[in-house]
């Protein structure tokens, strides 16, 4: 499936593609993205693939035809992916655009981003981006808080509400949902439906979204944003604070994994992995 990213810069768009994708999947895709391509062009495109298993026959054919049909309408496409075959499909993209397409590992994904907003420089800056620091202490207008419903991002949620009084700034709450692995077995009888899974997923990810939207509801704060997406936590909160130029990611320290997980944590990947202001809220008692 496709699922837009929200970005600042209004020449630039992002999309995480997941799974296999379907002639379904582009039907309710390529509209929007058309739509977008009419309003912006020449567009810049960060595609990026997680959990990613390529595309269904039609869907295929759908992606080629719409790559066809819109070859001069992008400048600058970045894949990032980790895959040998999503380098090579980057290769092959280049044979079919006028677009420069570069393919970038995920821990490139900073580098994706500086690559495709330098192909727009001297182009208007999206909202948000003017604002800049001041003297010694930091300006945080964006503040983001990683959310896994645990005690331990209520209690990094609550700090963030704290900081967003005293800078004045937007929250936007955000939750990652990863999809379930379908079974791959030698036998010619899967145990369940492939659908059952995708439907399935498809109810976590929006029980997900109604808790979120609850929790920013029961907050006495304005202009708070709440956000969904698909993948693992660490790359669905970096994806995000990059296309939003976020200035401050707030995390929980534990997260549902307890302690024994803290060394590898969500929390210190995303810490060790993001260029924007990271603070990690501790649990109460912890040293």
């Amino acid at each position: 499936m496709f699922q837009f990213i929200p970005v600042t810069e209004g020449r630039i768009i992002a999309v995480k593609a997941t799974g296999k994708l379907t002639d379904a999947d582009y039907q309710q895709f390529l509209p929007q993205l058309e739509a977008l391509i009419q309003e912006n062009r020449p567009l810049s495109l960060l595609l990026e693939l997680e959990d990613f298993h390529g595309w269904e026959p039609k869907a295929a054919w759908d992606d080629f035809r719409f790559g066809m049909a819109h070859d001069k309408d992008f400048k600058r496409i970045a894949i990032v992916g980790e895959k040998t075959w999503h380098k090579w499909m980057t290769r092959l993209g280049n044979a079919f655009t006028d677009a420069s397409v570069r393919f970038f590992t995920r821990s490139q994904l900073q580098e994706a981003w500086d690559w495709l907003r330098d192909g727009h420089a001297g182009e208007p800056r999206g909202a948000g981006q003017e604002a800049e620091s001041k003297g010694n202490s930091p300006q945080w207008r964006h503040i983001l808080v990683a959310m896994d419903f645990s005690l331990h991002s209520r209690r990094a949620l609550d700090r963030a509400v704290e900081l967003c009084r005293c800078h004045d700034a937007r929250l936007t709450l955000i939750h990652a949902v990863e999809m379930t692995g379908i079974p791959l077995l030698d036998y010619d009888i899967l145990p369940a439906d492939p659908v059952e899974f995708i439907e399935l997923d498809q109810q976590r990810f929006d029980q997900s979204a109604e808790e979120l939207r609850k929790l920013a509801d029961s907050l006495d704060l304005e202009n708070i944003q709440t956000q969904v997406m698909w993948g693992t936590p660490k790359s669905a909160v970096l994806s995000y604070a990059e296309a939003q130029n976020v200035d401050l990611i707030v995390c929980g320290s534990h997260g549902r994994h307890g302690v024994a997980k803290l060394l590898g944590s969500t929390a210190a990947s995303i810490a060790n992995s993001a260029r924007t202001d990271v603070l990690l809220v501790r649990e109460k008692g912890s040293s």
